[in-house]
């Protein structure tokens, strides 16, 4: 038994290994990994000196252009003579953390409610999914303006003693995520129960019925493992749309409040400032370039990996 497990063993870690390897392989996705790194690793390098220069006001550097001579201007400044290469570092921290938070709780939600209505099957599943459909059929910009009525006074009081000043932005941040991520979880489920029903019908998961092995045990150990590759990449698809749900939330101002930036608000702020008599482009290109560039490179990560985990497409 030992002999044949040792001869095997190689061969499953051979099969474990394809997909990533075929990631690897994949010019765009690799480009847009290191690119997104180069991103996210100057918004996090940045936040001690970002977090307590972003509110910083000089007016008589309003809206002076960028400048490679000046000190850390290299973006220019925003209406109210602002650093506006801080409030894009951390505005791209608090908009890819939103994204991030977002697509975990869709991610986690959606799962979940997938896989049982897939598995359970009958009433159940008609159940779980005809509330599915309801939800579709709202919009998500009134159920996120919802939950944030509903829910943002209640959470400021819980977060005062541990905040105090800061309890509103907390609050703000929190419950945008928390209303984001509650609302972009349906099609998730869609996918999942999908995949659970699919796989319901292989042998191997006839055969762990047939041993008679627990619910829990057959979804965790031998079901959710097989449904780790639509997982993932359903999550790099997500955090993009959760990062664009947000900037587009803030431009409309119901997002971030000021004065925390977001690359939304930042835009909604630019866009302001552009008229024809003068253009101050800096304000607009900055912020929206950075949102661009980092859509852009989560969407090709994102098409990476589905072609990674996709058997069909192993060459």
């Amino acid at each position: 038994m030992s002999e044949k497990t040792d001869q095997t063993d190689p061969v499953q870690k051979t099969l474990r290994r394809r997909p990533w390897t075929r990631f690897r392989r994949n010019r765009s996705a690799m480009i847009s990994l290191g690119l997104l790194s180069l991103i996210l690793l100057a918004c996090i390098a940045t936040l001690p000196i970002s977090a307590s220069q972003y509110q910083q006001q000089d007016l008589s550097l309003n809206r002076q252009g960028p400048s490679l001579m000046g000190t850390f201007a290299p973006f220019g400044y925003d209406a109210l003579g602002r650093n506006l290469l801080w409030r894009c570092l951390l505005g791209g921290l608090v908009s890819l953390g939103i994204g991030l938070a977002a697509a975990t709780i869709s991610v986690t939600i959606g799962t979940m409610w997938g896989a049982i209505a897939g598995w359970y099957g009958g009433r159940v599943d008609n159940m779980m999914m005809r509330l599915v459909d309801i939800l579709y059929g709202l919009p998500y910009v009134l159920m996120i303006i919802l939950l944030k009525i509903a829910f943002e006074p209640q959470l400021i009081k819980l977060l005062a003693p541990f905040f105090e000043k800061e309890a509103a932005k907390v609050a703000n941040i929190a419950i945008l995520f928390l209303a984001i991520g509650g609302v972009s979880w349906l099609t998730m489920a869609r996918v999942i129960r999908g995949q659970v029903l699919s796989l319901k019908a292989q042998p191997f998961i006839e055969a762990t019925q047939a041993l008679g092995l627990p619910t829990r045990r057959v979804i965790m150990r031998h079901l959710l493992p097989n449904l780790l590759g639509p997982i993932i990449v359903y999550t790099t698809l997500t955090v993009p749309q959760a990062i664009l749900q947000e900037s587009f939330l803030s431009f409309l101002g119901i997002g971030v409040q000021a004065p925390v930036p977001s690359w939304g608000a930042l835009a909604a702020e630019g866009v302001k400032s552009v008229n024809t008599v003068e253009s101050f482009w800096w304000m607009v290109v900055f912020p929206c370039g950075l949102l661009g560039i980092t859509l852009l490179c989560l969407n090709f990560i994102g098409d990476g990996l589905r072609d990674a985990f996709d058997p069909k497409a192993a060459r």
